[in-house]
Formats: C-alpha cells, structure tokens, sequence
C-alpha cells in the first residue's frame, strides 16, 4: 500500500519497521520478530522502501495484522509529495540539508537518500510514529539516520553480518549510524568485539541480542528419523561453504553412510554446486531443491538425521553470524553440525548441543557427520541438548519482549508528531488487512 493513503487513528503505534525490501523471502527472522511484538499486544507498522518481487512469501504473512507500506521508489513517482516533505524540512531548519552533506560527506549520501529521508519523516510525523527501527547498516539505516538528522524520529538498527564483516563495508558510515542510533543491535558478542574493534564503535552503543525463533512451529520431534539422510538449508552463497558439504557426501557415500542429502536454497554458486555434483557423481544423493517455505523446512526437520551448515569465511571477508536456521534445526531435535566460526559458537555449545569442525574442512566434516549417521543414541542425546539450548537462549518471545521494551523507551513519552507540519498535511492512511 502506498505510505500516503491514511487516515490517523487514536492508539497508533508509537513503532515501526523502515525496512529495505518487506517481505523478503530468506529474511524470516524479520517476520517472526514483528509477528511476535504482535502477539505481546504491540503492534508495529512496517514502512518499506522497496517493493518485494520475489513473487514468493511465506504462509505465516497471513497472521500479520497490517500491511506494510512503501516509500515510491524513483523521485518521479511522486514529485509534489517529495516536495512538500522538503518543503516542512527547510521551513524549520534552512541549513539542515547543507549540515548533513558536509558531515557525512558528498560520497557517503546520495539525492534518493536524502528526499527518502524527508518522506520518512513525514511519514512518521503523520503517524506519531515516534521510533523507528531497521535491520541490517543499508540503505535503510542510512535513511533513518539522515531523517533523524532532520528532526525525523529516534531510531535504532540490528546489525547482522555482511554489512559488518565484508572488507568493502563503509566502516565510516556504519559508525556515523551508530552514533546517530539511540541503540544498535547485534546478533552476537562477536560481532559486538568486531564493530568496537574494527569499526570503531562506541561500546555504550552497542547491545548484544540473540536472534530467537518461535518455538511452537519447531515441535521437537523423538522418534526415529531417516537414516542416512542430511539436510541444509540457506543462500547458495559462498560463506555458506555448500560446496565442502557436497564433498564430504562424496567421503560419506563411499562408506556405504549417506541416502540423501538436500540442500535447500537459490543463489549465484549454483552452477558452480551442480557442477561439483556431477564432478564427483553425486547425483543420486545429492540434490539441489530450490527454495522451500518455512513449513517444509520445518517438516523436513523432523525427519532428516542431521543437519549441517559448514560456514566459511568468503574471499570478500563476508561470513554468517548468527545462522537463524541453526536454531530452527535445533529447536526440531535435527542434530546439527557446523563451524567454528563468528557467533556459530554461541549457538552451538561443541559436543554437547551440537558438533562443531573447523572451516572449509570436507574432511572434518564427513567425520563429525559420520558420528551422527552412525550412532543414533548420541544424536538423540545431542537432540535433546540443543532444544533445551533453544529455549533458554534463543526463544523469540523473551529476546522481542527486550528488544519492544529498548525500543519503546527510545520512542518516549507520547507526543503529537504532527505539530511540525504544515496545517493542511493531515494523514490519510488506514492500514488494511494483509493478504
């Protein structure tokens, strides 16, 4: 729905989401978080500056309350709306824009940016949006910086991973937010170590928060699962290290060990996969799904032997953090195997909830795999840990209780937002139903 089309209603929420793209098919931790501050009575508008032309959703979209809206995409989408917005902005502070500019440089702010930024604020003000929040330091983050800058709403960021860790990353920009933010989160005390280390953030800044996941769609599944059979789920990306997974099912299937292995997922290392597959002959065990929606994730979950995820560190410095799909494994009782690396640790608690190998290592992983093929009363053992790891740490109701309780301090006591706008600008939006 277009963000113009409103109508203000006492009660609004005082929060909301500025996203990049809502939704997007691989980001379900983002669904799940807001589904959840709906559950705990507080509910969140969710602004998007992208369209999704993914064509594919999720089944759980349905049970949210409101849809999203989106900021036009070109300047030319709607002239005389951006115009207005620059229009209030000037009026109350003429050398706002040229103030901006020289602080965070010519290079580090483009025009889209800034006259997104404007329709941000404008958008909030009609709302008594109060407080906004973004996942991942993009194009989001940026904007709800600048429309701060502006006298735009407080805001605040979860912090992940390839916007962290790859060498490209504009560390100068990403500290700008930061500094601009009423709080940052990140998924995980590495990542905390790495953006005051290496970024250059302040600490105070900085609050480390574990994604969570619903632990009602993940039932712990006990009774025997398939023999022989790995699972895999995520971007067919190189931080993923797909292919030392394919290689060790080589190693595996030449002990007789290994039915099938799926992995589930789209991406640009697809030719490379397929190729590796045929260079090694596994195509009768090792299949390339495509994507899957979250319930069939969940349904192979509960019956596959193992589940593994044998991260890497890419060429270009990029690797997983917090990997959401890990906990989901977990939750469903799916021993999981994966990688020392990042947060992956803080997941997985080695030998205990699950099994840990070094990075890009088919050698390694064959073996550990082989463990959980093989002797099926220390999978279940392992099983049972890693649930019990889940709930206590990683359960979306307890780590969206924290983060709507941060958030709702930084939005602050209640006010009319739309004071600051011209008299003839009333909001002409009410949200419809999601479909």
């Amino acid at each position: 729905m277009s963000a113009d089309n409103a109508t203000l209603r006492v009660g609004e929420p005082a929060v909301a989401y500025l996203l990049q793209v809502f939704p997007k098919y691989s980001e379900t931790f983002i669904v799940n978080e807001i589904l959840e501050h709906q559950n705990q009575g507080r509910p969140v508008r969710v602004l998007s500056l992208r369209l999704p032309r993914e064509g594919r959703f999720h089944g759980c979209l349905k049970d949210l309350e409101s849809a999203s809206e989106y900021i036009p995409e070109s300047f030319w989408d709607s002239p005389a709306k951006i115009r207005e917005a620059a229009w209030t902005v000037m009026k109350h502070s003429a050398s706002g824009l040229p103030r901006i500019i020289r602080r965070w440089g010519a290079g580090d702010v483009t025009f889209r940016d800034l006259w997104q930024a404007m329709l941000v604020r404008r958008w909030a003000a009609r709302r008594n949006v109060r407080h906004v929040h973004c996942h991942f330091g993009g194009f989001a983050a940026t904007v709800a910086a600048l429309s701060r800058m502006i006298g735009g709403p407080t805001f605040s960021v979860t912090l992940h991973a390839h916007e962290i860790f790859r060498e490209s990353v504009n560390r100068r920009l990403l500290r700008r937010i930061i500094e601009l933010s009423a709080f940052c989160v990140t998924v995980s005390q590495f990542n905390a170590r790495h953006l005051e280390q290496h970024v250059g953030a302040d600490p105070a800044k900085i609050r480390v928060l574990y994604n969570g996941i619903p632990l009602d769609r993940f039932t712990f599944h006990t009774g025997s699962r398939e023999p022989g059979t790995i699972l895999s789920v995520g971007r067919l990306i190189e931080k993923k290290g797909f292919v030392y997974l394919v290689r060790a099912c080589r190693l595996l299937a030449d002990k007789g060990l290994l039915k099938r292995c799926e992995i589930v997922g789209e991406g640009r290392e697809e030719d490379r996969l397929r190729k590796e597959i045929k260079r090694l002959d596994l195509g009768s065990f090792v299949q390339l799904t495509g994507p899957w929606p979250q319930e069939r994730v969940a349904a192979a979950l509960s019956r596959c032997a193992a589940f593994a995820l044998p991260c890497i560190r890419a060429a270009d410095g990029n690797m997983d953090a917090l990997p959401t799909v890990l906990l989901e494994a977990m939750a469903a009782g799916c021993p999981v195997v994966s990688t020392r690396l990042s947060g992956i640790p803080e997941i997985v608690d080695d030998g205990r909830s699950g099994l840990l190998v070094e990075p890009n290592d088919e050698t390694a992983l064959a073996t550990t795999l082989e463990t959980v093929l093989k002797d099926a009363s220390r999978a279940q053992v392992i099983a049972e840990a890693g649930r019990r790891r889940v709930e206590e740490l990683f359960d979306v109701r307890k780590s969206v209780a924290t983060l709507g309780e941060w958030q709702h301090r930084a939005a602050g006591p209640t006010r009319d937002c739309r004071a600051a706008l011209p008299s003839h600008a009333e909001a002409v939006l009410v949200t419809e139903q999601a479909r």
